[in-house]
């Protein structure tokens, strides 16, 4: 998870969410049209936020599922339905979080509503593996609400780990073929590639890569 700024909302949802909201509001249903609040242009927006990952786990999900989440469910608040403020991109993991009487969103960060900094204060990775750290009930609570902690999450981030130790390793290999002992700034630039922002897992990468002083 990494902080997100939210962007301006959408047209659409401009000139079109209060009359969905009404028109759901009015029909008795308990769920609200899901070709409406992820209309493509509500999901590219969305993408954009997130650069086209999880909200939640940062997972990249270009050729993966995605689904347009309610951060406060339909079934706590249906006003809430076509919110702009209210709706995040989430992977086929994190979609399926805890519910609000459970855990309640209050009780688990918010990357749209939490610093960066004050999200690594709560959550910390040992290789693939999150966990809260200093064993935080605000981390702990956030894993498991939005499930970050399940195999499937763990195998995409080792798999990504796999592409930055096949770097790492090219890396080492070249430094000790020219006989060196630091890196160029060229190289310490491929490897902190993996911590920017727009890269899957990039909370992960900022702590792995600290370990290297990077």
């Amino acid at each position: 998870m990494r902080a997100l700024t939210r962007l301006p909302e959408p047209q659409i949802l401009q000139q079109r969410g209060a009359g969905w909201l009404a028109a759901f509001l009015a029909s008795g249903k308990t769920r609200p049209d899901s070709s409406k609040y992820a209309n493509p242009q509500i999901k590219a927006q969305l993408n954009s936020m997130s650069y086209h990952k999880c909200f939640y786990c940062e997972v990249k999900l270009k050729n993966k599922p995605k689904e347009v989440d309610h951060q406060i469910e339909v079934s706590v608040d249906n006003t809430l339905s076509y919110t702009w403020t209210n709706l995040y991109l989430a992977c086929d993991n994190c979609n399926g979080k805890i519910d609000h009487a459970t855990i309640p969103i209050t009780d688990a960060l918010d990357p749209c509503r939490n610093t960066n900094t004050k999200i690594g204060n709560h959550i910390t990775f040992t290789d693939e593996q999150i966990t809260a750290k200093n064993g935080s009930p605000l981390g702990l609570e956030t894993i498991k609400k939005y499930r970050l902690d399940t195999e499937l999450l763990d195998k995409r981030r080792i798999d990504q780990l796999k592409i930055f130790q096949k770097l790492l390793i090219t890396v080492q290999q070249t430094l000790i073929a020219q006989g060196r002992n630091s890196l160029s700034q060229a190289e310490k630039q491929a490897l902190q590639i993996f911590k920017q922002p727009d890269q899957p897992f990039s909370l992960m990468f900022k702590i792995i890569l600290a370990q290297y002083n990077l």
